[in-house]
């Protein structure tokens, strides 16, 4: 028999065998063991994450790991190994040999004949191999650096004895320590986060944050208005301060009372405007507004024609440019062209089916040489904008026209042309732009007269005598259709008591619903031109004057339909 004793890291061998055997093959020596554990402390391999040198002989548990497996072919089974990590970085080894078990009704481990360990100072202490027949459990305690253990033994195998070699290596401390460090540091990294996080002195605490919301009070503001630019003034009152106020979505400068004014655009229409203010403690107030924005027109001032009728046309790829300029930089005033241009404008969208966003309107100061090139130009906002084919385009004028006698030139004046060096926009050259867009339809209105005459008979250049021009019937493309308000040297002029010049008044009209003689519910151009043509010219004789409005191009077309 063989008998190991340990006592102190001492490992004795009594029985049949010499007991220095063992000790010398092991050679495990206390003095060399107590003299080591003296030396300056240097950290384990196997030592905690927060190790001292203070820990270097102590006997207190670090962690535990059990772990699963089979190892070393048959001397060691499924079992099962447990593993004890010391803070002084020895690890204790708990191994269950496979004596009591059974494989396929055979008994596997029957003797232990040799075993030894590598590097073999590294075994401080091992017990359960005091005889030839080992113990259930073999437990012994390493320290650094230790590798492997080999073991001989006779295993029984289906009633046949055998001698079997194995090794058993020692990765899995290596793999255990690793987890187990992974998790203190982790740890020690959310306490890192939750120190620098309560970052307070502690005789402290933190002020708590005032949460009443900011209150915004805005000046008394109409509900309704007739102007684009609307004056929104007010203040903001807080018990901690204000951060920051905002007016749909822009930053608006605040004093230091906390009053505040901005300026705000109007459409058409319902407009709501919103103000938000936060203090500096993030508290937040929000306030809107709600102000309509009614058309320039006041009802009290209406003519019978200035509320279109609305039809069940809808025109999506149509296109329309209105330019009604009524009060001009260099000579006088075209009466009333300014309203006959927004009036238009709404017959476009309600009455033909016109898409707003699809209509481009140019009134006075804004109806600059450079804005008609712009929206009229060969590669203008038209040009651009146009589906080949498909768009219907609409061009009104209500305003002056200006001629020249020395080569038969017309034109539409402008805001900013001075008559004596220009003729603004010649129409030929407005007439040869159309026709190359690719529309379906053109259709230009020419509230205008071409004599150098206002509405009213005043010259537009003075001293001047009126010009006599009849435009050349092949000057309009064959696909263009132009329905002007005067022919020759007759004047276009206006009608007082509904505040239009007379030519877009019966347009307008005739639009409505007048011109359809033969009660069919539509209109077509030639319908509108017979009506509008019969009374401009009635009413012009009534005024003692003579005004004939013309139509060049296609006259069969459908412009209006009511059903």
């Amino acid at each position: 028999m063989i008998s190991v004793v340990l006592a102190l890291g001492v490992l004795t061998l009594q029985g049949c065998q010499t007991t220095n055997t063992i000790e010398k093959k092991l050679n495990i020596s206390k003095n060399s063991y107590l003299k080591k554990s003296k030396q300056i402390a240097k950290k384990p391999q196997y030592a905690p994450y927060d190790w001292t040198p203070s820990d270097i002989n102590s006997r207190e548990v670090w962690f535990e790991k059990k772990i699963g497996g089979y190892w070393c072919e048959v001397f060691f089974s499924t079992g099962g190994w447990k593993s004890v990590f010391l803070r002084n970085g020895n690890v204790i080894i708990e191994l269950n040999p496979s004596i009591s078990r059974s494989w396929s009704g055979s008994s596997i481990t029957k003797e232990l004949i040799d075993i030894s360990f590598s590097p073999k100072e590294k075994l401080i202490y091992i017990e359960g191999i005091e005889g030839i027949k080992p113990s259930p459990t073999i437990k012994y305690e390493i320290k650094d650096g230790f590798d492997e253990i080999k073991i001989k033994h006779i295993y029984n195998w289906k009633k046949k004895d055998s001698i079997s070699n194995c090794t058993v290596k020692h990765d899995w401390v290596k793999n255990a320590k690793k987890h187990q460090l992974k998790i203190e540091q982790a740890r020690a990294q959310a306490n890192q986060r939750i120190l620098k996080s309560n970052k307070f002195a502690p005789i402290l605490q933190a002020k708590k944050k005032e949460t009443n919301n900011p209150v915004i009070e805005i000046n008394s503001l109409p509900e309704k208005v007739d102007y684009l630019n609307l004056i929104i003034r007010g203040n903001v009152n807080d018990d901690s301060g204000v951060a920051i106020v905002l007016m749909q979505g822009e930053k608006v400068k605040v004093t230091s009372d906390g009053r505040f004014v901005r300026k705000i655009k109007l459409g058409y229409g319902l407009n709501k405007i919103k103000i938000q203010a936060e203090d500096i403690n993030g508290n937040i107030a929000e306030k809107i507004i709600k102000i309509t924005r009614e058309e320039y027109i006041s009802e009290q001032m209406l003519a019978d024609v200035d509320l279109p009728p609305k039809t069940k046309m809808r025109n999506p790829d149509a296109l329309g440019v209105v330019i009604g300029v009524e009060n001009y930089q260099y000579v006088p005033d075209a009466t009333y062209a300014y309203n006959d241009a927004e009036v238009f404008r709404e017959y476009l969208s309600e009455t033909l089916g016109f898409k707003k966003q699809r209509i481009k309107i140019a009134t006075n100061s804004k109806a600059t040489q450079a804005e008609l090139n712009k929206l009229l130009g060969s590669n203008g906002w038209i040009s651009r904008n146009i589906v080949k084919g498909k768009s219907d385009v609409v061009v009104y004028f209500s305003g002056h026209g200006i001629a020249n006698s020395i080569n038969n030139n017309t034109g539409i004046l402008p805001f900013d042309v001075d008559p004596n060096y220009a003729i603004g926009l010649p129409l030929k050259e407005l007439y040869y732009n159309l026709s190359k867009m690719g529309a379906k339809t053109v259709t230009v209105y020419l509230d205008a007269c071409f004599t150098g005459q206002t509405r009213d008979s005043k010259m537009l250049i003075a001293d001047a005598r009126p010009i006599i021009i009849s435009p050349k019937k092949d000057s309009v493309p064959s696909n263009i259709t132009v329905f002007s308000a005067s022919t020759g040297s007759q004047i276009s002029g206006a009608i007082k008591e509904k505040e239009h010049g007379l030519f877009t008044y019966y347009l307008l009209k005739g639009m409505s619903g007048d011109a359809d003689i033969n009660k069919d519910k539509s209109i077509q151009i030639n319908e509108l031109s017979s009506y509008v043509s019969k009374n401009v010219k009635d009413q012009a004789a009534i005024n003692g004057r003579e005004q004939t409005p013309e139509l060049q191009g296609d006259k069969d077309r459908v412009l209006v339909q009511f059903n």
